[in-house]
């Protein structure tokens, strides 16, 4: 049997946390791909933001290679980290009926502080040219059609 590794979104990540207790079955592998723009490096880590689904810290391998603003597919191990955050960006549009003006909120949710521990990554290339929306579908299908995709275990 090969390594299983799920597609999923950060809302996923922590239902394949290893202490993961949600009350009914989980998943047997922590092992999973994510699809983000590479958002910041820091030595040892890095920041990648997944579409409109927020960010997700990384611990990176010695021989990493991410690039700033590159689009990349990350295979890691979900992990709690020390201050790790995922956040989501609401954006909240309103608009006034004699200014025009809209204004936009961003609220951020700590879960956990779960992050990826990277395996693995590969290089997509441009932002601009992915459609991050195609992406989303195909976590939806795997996730809600799991018998196509991965063996029992999963």
């Amino acid at each position: 049997m090969s390594l299983q590794t799920p597609r999923v979104l950060p809302s996923h990540l922590h239902a394949f946390h290893p202490s993961s207790s949600g009350g009914g079955p989980r998943p047997s592998t922590q092992t999973v791909r994510l699809l983000g723009t590479v958002t910041a490096l820091r030595g040892e880590t890095a920041t990648i933001t997944c579409g409109n689904h927020g960010d997700v810290t990384l611990l990176l391998k010695p021989d990493s290679h991410l690039q700033m603003g590159k689009l990349v597919e990350v295979v890691g191990k979900v992990t709690e980290l020390d201050g790790g955050q995922v956040s989501w960006r609401i954006f909240e549009h309103v608009q006034h009926r004699k200014q025009g003006r809209k204004k936009s909120l961003t609220w951020t949710y700590f879960l956990q502080g779960l992050g990826l521990r990277v395996l693995g990554s590969i290089d997509w290339g441009n932002p601009a040219n992915c459609d991050y929306k195609i992406y989303e579908y195909v976590v939806d299908a795997t996730h809600r059609h799991k018998e196509i995709f991965y063996d029992a275990g999963y």
